[in-house]
């Protein structure tokens, strides 16, 4: 991806300004306070070298994922990041209440989502073959979760002698205390029952409706419990 041009940087910060300005209040509270997470981070732990993406509390493009930084928008812009509304509603399956462990919980998926645009904007990596969690991103996220005091973990393959730490796909969230979030998040210690019924459900579909309990089953043991931001 080639770098920033003045128009990307001038239109990024126009947008940010509109948010901040003349948003719907719901979407002007959470998105004012998400930026500022956002500046903060920037000035902390990439020597203020981002410019802020294109925030939006919009559905990620994967049913699974709490958030996502994609290199191009919806609309062609250059880039931005998508945290998933429901986190903050509170409606979201693995969140208990709105307030302000959800808040925190958002802020978390921010944070994952702005090393995601740094690895984008800065170091024009991917990862693919990690699914974007590889030694790029692990080794920033264990960076930043020093200065903030949780625990390290590993690349999205469980692998060598770190094997046994938590996904940095699931960072942050997966390394804080139970305790940070109030009470907000359910660690979900299966997958949530909607996933479930849709993998069983396209397994019946491909052998028959007789085996809709066993699909059932398979899917439940088959489904990897951890959910990826």
């Amino acid at each position: 991806m080639s770098r920033l041009s003045d128009t990307d940087v001038a239109h990024r910060e126009a947008f940010r300004a509109y948010v901040l300005d003349q948003a719907e209040p719901w979407h002007r509270r959470h998105l004012t306070r998400l930026y500022q997470v956002w500046e903060d981070a920037n000035a902390k732990w990439y020597d203020s070298a981002l410019v802020p993406p294109i925030l939006l509390l919009a559905e990620p493009g994967e049913p699974k994922r709490y958030g996502q930084c994609s290199a191009v928008s919806s609309y062609g812009a250059r880039s931005e990041i998508r945290i998933r509304p429901s986190l903050l509603a509170g409606t979201h399956p693995h969140i208990r209440h709105p307030g302000e462990g959800a808040d925190r919980f958002a802020d978390d998926v921010l944070l994952h989502e702005q090393i995601h645009q740094w690895q984008q904007e800065t170091l024009g990596v991917d990862e693919d073959g990690w699914h974007g969690h590889g030694p790029t991103f692990r080794d920033q996220a264990n960076q930043i979760g020093a200065a903030l005091g949780i625990a390290a973990v590993r690349t999205s393959k469980r692998r060598g002698p770190d094997k046994d730490l938590p996904s940095c796909a699931q960072w942050p969230h997966c390394a804080r205390p139970p305790d940070h979030y109030l009470g907000a998040y359910h660690v979900p210690a299966s997958r949530d029952r909607l996933s479930v019924e849709a993998a069983a459900q396209t397994l019946a579909r491909k052998h028959g409706a007789r085996v809709l309990r066993r699909a059932l089953e398979l899917a439940e043991a088959a489904v990897d419990p951890k959910v990826e931001p």
